[in-house]
């Protein structure tokens, strides 16, 4: 009797654990600095070290997965979203050993369109992948990164980064 006990708590111990691990299928709108909105993972918490001065920084360290948004007021922006885009491309190309950068594709978010780039290649021998958006807004260029690791994680978080970029919006 006494082992069907210890199997019985051992059985129980394991499951808990399993089962916290899940994550929620939950998303949460997150109001960035009152410029715009966009919608997240539940598991997916703020951090403000992603990069200085972004309006809009969240992470899950555990899974790698990382995004950052940001708002340039159209009347201090001196270049076009192309060339916005293109330096976006260019620092991460010098960060990257054999970078790749996917042809660009329209994207929409409600009213908003947009412009979508793919950039993958190796950072620290990592494979690393980033989906870069340019939003043009009434008020504003909104500029959005989303990245993780390896080409799995990429993969299996596809869906997430489709409904993040697709939840964006100006307030």
């Amino acid at each position: 009797m006494k082992k069907h006990a210890l199997v019985f708590s051992i059985v129980y111990c394991l499951l808990s654990i399993v089962s916290s691990c899940k994550y929620s299928n939950q998303y949460q709108a997150i109001n960035a600095a009152n410029k715009f909105s966009i919608s997240v993972p539940s598991w997916m918490k703020e951090d403000k070290s992603l990069k200085e001065g972004a309006d809009f920084q969240y992470a899950n360290h555990f899974r790698n997965f990382y995004a950052i948004g940001e708002a340039i007021s159209k009347g201090e922006l001196k270049r076009t979203n192309g060339e916005l885009m293109y330096d976006n491309l260019k620092v991460l190309r010098k960060a990257m050993a054999g970078a790749q950068v996917s042809d660009s594709t329209e994207v929409n978010a409600g009213e908003l369109k947009g412009t979508r780039v793919e950039i993958f290649g190796k950072m620290n021998n990592e494979n690393i992948y980033f989906s870069e958006v340019i939003f043009e807004g009434s008020k504003n260029i909104y500029h959005l990164s989303i990245w993780t690791r390896s080409e799995d994680r990429k993969l299996h978080f596809k869906e997430d980064i489709n409904k993040i970029i697709g939840s964006f919006k100006e307030i």
